[in-house]
């Protein structure tokens, strides 16, 4: 584990994965993650869990179908729970990325829907 900021970034520099390398507490530093993420976006799976959940580094991160099938109900800390899909539809795994992505588009709407407002 490296432990010297300096050296760090520097490695970081070379190769943004290195961010594997560092100590825990420069995991929740936003300076040296966005050096990294800003480098390469698959380092961010070396963030701290709450700067994975930054704005501003995820905007560097390349959303694909996963990262939407991926994000979580930060209340439950569990996958959304849609009413209106059955996981038995072939179509599952489609519908619930549309609905995620409506989510990040309008959150308000996307939360009447799942209270049937």
């Amino acid at each position: 584990m490296i432990q010297d900021k300096d050296e760090l970034l520097k490695l970081i520099r070379e190769d943004a994965m290195n961010l594997r390398l560092a100590h825990d507490d420069f995991l929740e530093e936003k300076e040296i993650v966005l050096e990294a993420v800003k480098k390469n976006p698959n380092a961010m799976q070396f963030a701290s869990h709450s700067l994975q959940k930054d704005e501003e580094l995820l905007s560097y991160v390349t959303k694909d179908d996963k990262y939407y099938y991926d994000m979580i109900d930060p209340r439950s800390g569990l996958s959304y729970d849609i009413p209106m899909l059955s996981t038995l539809d072939p179509a599952y795994f489609w519908k619930y990325v549309d609905y995620m992505k409506q989510k990040e588009q309008s959150p308000d709407t996307f939360d009447r829907m799942l209270r049937w407002d």
